[in-house]
């Protein structure tokens, strides 16, 4: 073959490894991650959320060689570290990790900073946790429907306490009351904390609360439990039965976490993201952390996230609606 006929088919093979590896410059970067990731958890540290968000980021730093910084960012019921994700650049390098009050607040603020809908994109749930129905260890009630029967006889006679007007306790108690027909009187504390020990000292007569949140508080023997929100007993809690058995078949809660993007991070981006965390979630290590606290990971597709973030926006819409409920 002549030479210069070598030399034109040499420069089309270049051209065309020129024209490929251009083509992969111009994707976005997707993403084993070139820098360090930051996970905004949006509640302060040492509660479920942040001990699950560290967990997981001690995985992902291990999987992928660059450091998963976790970054607390509390306040305003978790707005303003949702808010920060909201407002990244939209590259992945920023997420957000995210529970309940996420869906929340849209329902109780007249005004949010960001859309949920545009503004953020869900990537997977994480992990869940039931929550479980307690009072006192000293209380009359000794089962769910006994409660929920004296509640709807005696308007506000039952009181429950939570962490605050709008938090997860607060409207999963709502919720309880409205699907049963029973008015509870609440009791809100500053803090979580604030309101397991109040039940533990019988200042409130019942508390909806997750089983990563009052695990010591079972062990001191000083508050038992009427229902707990998941298919099966809990084996933290073997004495205590599923809402199905309690006669709590209409009420189905959980405490669940997940992680979203920045909107507009582009879709390669969100599939790695996704492919990596949900291989962190299979890892023998974390699956064992997570039991340990109560919970267990998920790793549900972006889709399916997406679907179940809308059907609690539109859940807690109602709640707050039908019980009138405004943030303070």
């Amino acid at each position: 073959m002549p030479a210069i006929h070598l030399l034109r088919r040499g420069l089309a093979a270049l051209a065309i490894t020129v024209s490929i590896a251009l083509a992969a410059a111009a994707q976005p970067a997707a993403h084993s991650p070139a820098k360090p990731v930051r996970l905004i958890v949006p509640f302060a540290a040492g509660g479920p959320n942040d001990v699950m968000a560290r967990v997981l980021a001690q995985r992902l730093t291990l999987d992928t060689g660059q450091p998963f910084v976790v970054d607390n960012k509390p306040g305003a019921g978790g707005i303003i570290g949702t808010d920060a994700v909201a407002k990244a650049a939209p590259d992945g390098y920023i997420l957000g990790f995210i529970s309940a009050p996420f869906t929340m607040s849209p329902a109780l603020q007249a005004k949010m900073p960001y859309d949920t809908a545009r503004d953020l994109i869900p990537v997977t749930k994480v992990g869940e946790s039931p929550m479980v129905l307690m009072v006192p260890s000293t209380s009359k009630f000794s089962s769910a429907t006994e409660l929920i029967a004296f509640a709807r006889k005696n308007p506000e006679k039952v009181t429950y306490g939570s962490g605050g007007v709008g938090s997860t306790p607060h409207l999963t108690t709502e919720l309880l009351g409205s699907i049963y027909g029973a008015k509870f009187l609440h009791v809100p504390y500053k803090g979580g904390g604030e309101s397991i020990k109040a039940l533990m000292g019988g200042e409130v007569d019942v508390l909806i609360d997750s089983i990563t949140s009052t695990g010591p508080a079972f062990a001191s023997g000083r508050i038992k439990g009427l229902g707990v929100g998941q298919a099966t007993r809990a084996p933290q809690l073997p004495d205590v039965p599923t809402f199905n058995d309690a006669g709590l078949q209409k009420f189905q809660v959980t405490h669940w976490v997940g992680v979203v993007a920045t909107g507009k991070t582009p879709g390669p981006v969100i599939e790695t993201l996704h492919a990596q965390i949900v291989k962190a979630l299979k890892s023998p290590d974390v699956i064992k952390k997570f039991e340990e606290i109560g919970a267990h990971p998920v790793g549900d597709s972006p889709a399916e996230f997406d679907k179940f973030v809308r059907g609690e926006l539109d859940k807690w819409k109602q709640v707050v609606k039908t019980a009138k409920i405004q943030a303070q």
